[in-house]
Order: C-alpha cells, then sequence, then structure tokens
C-alpha cells in the first residue's frame, strides 16, 4: 500500500515538471518593431515587423491613430496586415487610404501599432477558470494558456478519487467480515486489511485534495497572468508634417509592457 501511495506522490511531481517546463521556455514576449511610416500618392503607408514570435505566430493586429493633443483620427480605409490573422514576421505593411476616408494631414500625428497574440484576444476570467479547474482539474489552466495537455491533472485528481471511494469500500468490506470470523487468524487478518484498506483511502484523499488545491493555486496564477497579457506590448511611432519640406519628418517612442 505504502509503495502505491509513493508511485502516485512521484507521478504528481513528474507530471508538475512536466507542465512547467514548456512553460518556463514560452517566456518569451513577441514584439512590434521597426514601425515607419510614408505618404504614398494619396495613402499613408505602415510598416512594422513582429519578432521574436514562435513560428507560424499569428496575431490581431490594430492601429490607433491621434493627434499629439490626444483628439483620435477615425481610419477607416486599412487594407494589408490589419485586423485578426496576420502572421508574424518581418516587413508588414498597412495602407490607409486618406482619400476615401477624406483625411488630410496637416498635424502631428500619432501612430500606435499593436499586435496581440490571438492565443490571448479571448477575455480571460479569472473567476470562469477558477470554476472550470473545481470542476475538473486542468480545465481552467487550458482556458487560461488556449490549450495544453492538462486534462492530465484532471485525470490524476479524479483517479485518487476514484482510488479512495475504492479503498473505503474494501475497508467497510473487511471490517464486516472481521466482526463476522470466529477464527482468530482470520479476525487479526481482516482487521490488519481495514486499517490497511482505510490508510490507503486517507492517503489517497490527501493525494486528491493536494492535486485540485495545486491545480486551483496554479490556475489563478496563469488566469491572472493571461489577463495581463491581453494587454499588448505597444510601438508607438510619431511624425509631423514640415510645411517648408512638404514632408513627414518622424520620430518613434517604444511602450513595452
Amino acid at each position: 500500500m505504502k509503495q502505491l501511495y509513493k508511485i502516485l506522490v512521484f507521478s504528481f511531481v513528474l507530471a508538475m515538471a512536466f507542465f512547467t517546463i514548456p512553460d518556463a521556455v514560452a517566456q518569451s514576449k513577441a514584439k512590434v518593431e521597426n514601425v515607419t511610416f510614408f505618404i504614398e500618392n494619396e495613402s499613408l503607408i505602415i510598416t512594422y515587423d513582429i519578432v521574436k514570435a514562435a513560428t507560424g505566430g499569428l496575431f490581431d493586429v490594430n492601429v490607433n491613430i491621434t493627434t499629439t493633443s490626444g483628439k483620435k483620427i477615425s481610419a477607416y480605409s486599412l487594407q494589408g496586415d490589419i485586423g485578426p490573422g496576420v502572421y508574424a514576421g518581418k516587413y508588414k505593411r498597412i495602407t490607409w487610404d486618406l482619400k476615401k476616408d477624406n483625411v488630410y494631414l496637416d498635424d502631428e500625428i500619432v501612430v500606435e501599432v499593436n499586435a496581440v497574440p490571438m492565443s490571448q484576444t479571448k477575455n480571460i476570467s479569472v473567476g470562469g477558470a477558477l470554476l472550470r479547474s473545481a470542476i475538473f482539474p486542468g480545465w481552467g489552466n487550458r482556458y487560461a494558456k488556449g490549450g495544453g495537455a492538462y486534462w492530465i491533472m484532471g485525470i490524476m485528481a479524479y483517479g485518487a478519487a476514484g482510488g479512495a471511494f475504492y479503498f473505503n469500500n474494501e475497508a467497510y468490506n473487511a471490517l464486516e467480515d472481521y466482526k463476522k470470523a470466529t477464527v482468530a487468524g482470520d479476525r487479526d487478518r481482516l482487521f490488519t486489511d481495514a486499517e490497511d484498506h482505510k490508510s490507503m483511502q486517507n492517503n489517497l484523499m490527501i493525494a486528491a485534495g493536494a492535486v485540485w488545491a495545486i491545480d486551483l493555486i496554479w490556475t489563478g496564477i496563469q488566469a491572472g497572468s493571461a489577463k495581463k497579457k491581453a494587454d499588448a506590448s505597444k510601438v508607438t511611432a510619431g511624425c509631423y508634417f514640415d510645411p517648408v519640406a512638404g514632408q513627414p519628418l518622424f520620430r518613434i517612442a517604444y511602450h513595452l509592457n
């Protein structure tokens, strides 16, 4: 019985290590870099790079254009590498048709290019994640992370709980047989079996509770982190038009979360 308990504990520790390592490796954050823009005919061309992202990573890209005083400039006629489904990489290009939007840029403007990983665009609810993990350990983790084999945590928890129920029945049956036994040797054996089964039941209940408790804490951390990461790293690039030179002059400021 004690050997089985040790195996369960070892399996739990191994599973925790298995899930922690991928998370540590995936800590590198994607960035938006090299934002530039220029006037081409009657359009404003915005170029940028999405770097340090996983191969094939998808992003939801949007731009925010304002004057330096904070007044928003509505940009509707945008085409190119904009919106959901933009792959990571260099030489991304957005075309804003100024004429179509009836916009004339004669003032200093600020352009923000925001790229949010598609896995982070959903609105993460910490409470919802915790409720999921309370029902089935690992479900809340998968919800917060957007995938992963976290269901193993649920199998471990319910497996331990099921084992505790099984050994509870075994302890009950052994104790009932003990009460009916008349031979001293049989009574001693049955009583010892009942104690062993009861001990195994308690150990498995503790193991199931530990899996549930640790996963709830872990889920809270992951969901909280995912919620914060929903505010993507931003690169703000500004430009103003020199009326003498007749061309835009640029300044770039980085705001990285």
